[in-house]
This record gives C-alpha cells, sequence and structure tokens, in this order.
C-alpha cells in the first residue's frame, strides 16, 4: 500500500478498531496513550467510525479524579460480524458473532450428510438474514470443523469422522457473504489468543480440542502453525499403540483419538447396561464425570484407559512443541479440573526432564460456550478490519 494521507487514515482506522476489540470500553484519551495517535487525529477517525456504523458512544466516564468526565466509546452491535456453523460429528451448532467478541448460539441441528448438511446451512442462512442484523458488506459466514481444513479457500480437504472430503464450501453456500473455515482446534487457540492474558503473553501455546475425535491448534512465536497441507499438529492421528488392530476413520490403526476421545469411556460405560443421561457424546460424558465424582467404581474403571491415553497425547505434545500453555477444551470444558492432578502425575513421569518447568495446564476458559464458535466469530473480525475501506 502507498503511504499517502488516505492509505495512512485507513491504517489509523484498523488500529483503533483492533485496540477496541482487542480492550472493549475505552475513552478517546486511552485510545491516544494506547494507540500513541494525537488526540485531534483519534476524534477525527472516531467521528467517521460512529458516522459508518462501526463504533458507538456509550455513558460519561471519570477518567481521572481531577479531569473532567469522558465519553466511552464501544463496537457497534446493530450488525453482526459473523454467522458460525460449528460443525460436529453428531450436531452442528449455529451461532452469531459481533465486533465485541461476543457471541450467541441461535440453533443446534443434527449433523448427517453432507447433503442434507449443506442443505441445513442454506436454510439457516435464509432464516438468519430474515431475523439477525446480517450486513452484506460486513458479516462472514465461518465453517469450524474436526479435520483438515483449507482456510485460504474455505475447503475441506479430509474430515475423517464425518468421511468429507475435498468439499468447496464456496460453490455449495448460497450466501452474498464472504465465506471462511478453519479446523475446530486452530480456531479454539485463536480465541484464546485473543482473550487470555496468559496466551497473549506467550509465544507458544497447545490447545487440545477432546470430542468425538481428537485435535490439536498450536501457536508458534503467536502464529498459528497449519503445516505445508494444512494438518500441523493433528495430534489425534499420532499412533499410539502400533501394533494395535484399532482402525482409526482416516485408515490407519492405533490412532490416540481411538483411544482418547470422549466416545471411549462413555461407550464403555454403557457397554455394561447402564445409560448415561443426555442426547449428545458430549452430555454423556460430562455426567460420567458427575457420577465419578460421587464415588461410581464403575465410572470410574470406564475413564482408566481414557486418562492413561490422554495422559501419552500430552506426553507427545510437551515432547513435540515444548509450549509454555496447554488448554484442554472441546466437548467438555473441566477435564483437567476433574483429572489434572492424576493427568499432571503421569506426564511428569515421562516426558524428557525440564520440558515441564513452568509450563501451564488448565481448562479452557471459554466455560459454557463453544472455543471454535468465537474463533470462527475473531477470523470474521479480523477479516471486516483487514478489508475496511477509507471512509
Amino acid at each position: 500500500m502507498k503511504i499517502n494521507s488516505q492509505s495512512m487514515k485507513l491504517l489509523n482506522e484498523r488500529l483503533i478498531l483492533k485496540t477496541l476489540v482487542e480492550k472493549g470500553f475505552l475513552t478517546r484519551i486511552e485510545l491516544s496513550r494506547m494507540t500513541g495517535l494525537t488526540p485531534s487525529t483519534i476524534g477525527r477517525i472516531i467521528y467517521d467510525l460512529v458516522r459508518i456504523g462501526f463504533v458507538e458512544e456509550g455513558d460519561q466516564v471519570q477518567t481521572s479524579p481531577l479531569g473532567r468526565k469522558a465519553t466511552s466509546l464501544f463496537l457497534t452491535k446493530k450488525f453482526c460480524s459473523s454467522i458460525v456453523f460449528n460443525v460436529g460429528v453428531e450436531q452442528t451448532e449455529v451461532a452469531i458473532g459481533y465486533l465485541d467478541k461476543s457471541t450467541k448460539k441461535l440453533y443446534k441441528f443434527s449433523t448427517g450428510t453432507l447433503s442434507n448438511f449443506i442443505e441445513h446451512v442454506n436454510d439457516f442462512l435464509e432464516l438468519i438474514g430474515k431475523e439477525q442484523p446480517i450486513d452484506p458488506k460486513r458479516t462472514s459466514v465461518v465453517f469450524a470443523f474436526p479435520g483438515i481444513v483449507d482456510p485460504q479457500k474455505a475447503e475441506i480437504i479430509y474430515a475423517p469422522n464425518l468421511n468429507w472430503k475435498n468439499v468447496k464450501l464456496r460453490d455449495l453456500i448460497h450466501s452474498q457473504q464472504p465465506i471462511f473455515a478453519d479446523n475446530e482446534a486452530n480456531l479454539s487457540i485463536l480465541a484464546e489468543s485473543a482473550v487470555s492474558k496468559d496466551v497473549k503473553e506467550s509465544e507458544n501455546a497447545f490447545f487440545l480440542y477432546v470430542s468425538q475425535g481428537i485435535g490439536g491448534g498450536v501457536t508458534i512465536n503467536h502464529q498459528i502453525l497449519r503445516g505445508e497441507r494444512f494438518a500441523g499438529a493433528e495430534v489425534g492421528h499420532t499412533v499410539v499403540e502400533a501394533r494395535s488392530d484399532v482402525r482409526c476413520h482416516c485408515g490407519n490403526y492405533g490412532c490416540l483419538e481411538r483411544f482418547a476421545s470422549l466416545f471411549l469411556p462413555v461407550a464403555e460405560y454403557e457397554m455394561n447396561g447402564k445409560k448415561l443421561s443426555g442426547e449428545t457424546l458430549a452430555e454423556k460424558f460430562n455426567s460420567l464425570i458427575r457420577i465419578n465424582n460421587l464415588g461410581d467404581q464403575m465410572a470410574r474403571k470406564a475413564l482408566k484407559n481414557f486418562l492413561y491415553y490422554l495422559s501419552i497425547g500430552i506426553i507427545n505434545i510437551v515432547n513435540t512443541f515444548n509450549p509454555k500453555i496447554i488448554i484442554i477444551g472441546g466437548d467438555s470444558d473441566s477435564i483437567w479440573k476433574n483429572f489434572g492432578k492424576e493427568l499432571h502425575e503421569r506426564v511428569s513421569e515421562r516426558v524428557m526432564p525440564k520440558t515441564l518447568d513452568g509450563v501451564i495446564f488448565r481448562d479452557t476458559v471459554f466455560s459454557g460456550r463453544n472455543a471454535s464458535v468465537v474463533g470462527g466469530n475473531i477470523m470474521a473480525i479480523e477479516h471486516t478490519i483487514e478489508t475496511l475501506k477509507v471512509s
């Protein structure tokens, strides 16, 4: 971009929007201090951003004991920044997001076959377009998938647990809005990077996505590692039992996700004729945790192999990526809370010396909402800001 007065104004507008996305409510003086822009520049740009509908003015706030009150500024929720389809093997969650990083769940439907899925998506896009504040120029459609995804082309290269290959979403989805897609774990680490102080301050962090399968998203020097063919950090398909005859959906044998997904302990518990409460795998797994915490020995037995192989997966993550932070999330947001002590002891016994020094383990901060939905909205926000035109 050739730097002139117009391009400089655009760069400053993007800087201000990014700062508001990161910090939330700010005054003009706070924006000036954080961005290094002069108060007069801030004033002119905020005037334009309010005029074109990106920023709104709020209440008067006291910013210093002796100074006058200042007007707070915040990003508008008058239009949706995203429509997010968080695609699971069993069901798909539909949510909308806003520029302030908030999201709202709207619907869910059975994922089903690819043709049924595409039909549902197009129907919901039409419905949401009538019911929600959609702006064709500012609202993006984002898909979070379990599997290998080309985010540049919005193409599903291979989703093993769905058995979908080479799906070009932009050819199938009826939408005026930009269409994006990415792996669910990549979007989850993107979400954590956008809101979590510890991840922001860490050059290397790993998100272990545990659901029907297992996925991984990792940042190296604050950049998501995607790999040459977008399969970076696919830890679910690392082999943990080389002589196993347990075949994975990917076609290989002995993959981690066939031993440490949520499916294993739920299936083992229900094999004995007992039924776990809940309709989905996630609900049943969380029910299993509850009865395990009440001392149910059958639940504990069902969880034994799951925890063993999950610890093996974490050992491989530590030895391969050596991250500062390891976050566990996906279809359960309390695995570390409930089993962290046991997992840490197992991992500590088998990783290379010193590799755990200072490493932070925790559950995702997105309790009650899926990190990949938040990450999908972050992807849309970044696109909206980066494609902003001079006002």
